[in-house]
């Protein structure tokens, strides 16, 4: 499955909502990133911002676009920012792939 970092900005509602009811969010979000077959591998929340941060799996772009709607639509988000990323071991395995891609940048 790929791995993406996700960056959520969230509304003062939504804090207003974790500070009326305190509880275990990653463990909230844990269950959504599976309801579309994900992993959830991490949850944090930025101090001093109203951004939150999740690593999760997701089994194709089409699981990850579900959640990200459910998610933009409920309307407690104001900001999402998404970003593929890599484990140093499959960063070396690009590497080595690069490595005979057989690209030549163009002749000037």
């Amino acid at each position: 499955m790929a791995r993406y970092l996700q960056e959520f900005e969230l509304t003062p509602q939504a804090f207003a909502s974790f500070v009326a009811n305190p509880g275990d969010r990653g463990q909230a979000n844990r269950a959504v990133v599976e309801s579309v077959g994900g992993k959830l591998v991490e949850y944090y929340f930025g101090v001093g911002t109203n951004k939150i941060y999740l690593i999760a799996e997701y089994p194709n772009e089409v699981a990850f676009e579900a959640l990200a709607m459910s998610v933009l639509a409920s309307g407690i988000i104001t900001s999402a920012k998404t970003v593929a990323i890599l484990t140093s071991a499959e960063a070396v395995e690009a590497m080595k792939m690069a490595g005979s891609a057989g690209y030549r940048p163009p002749a000037g």
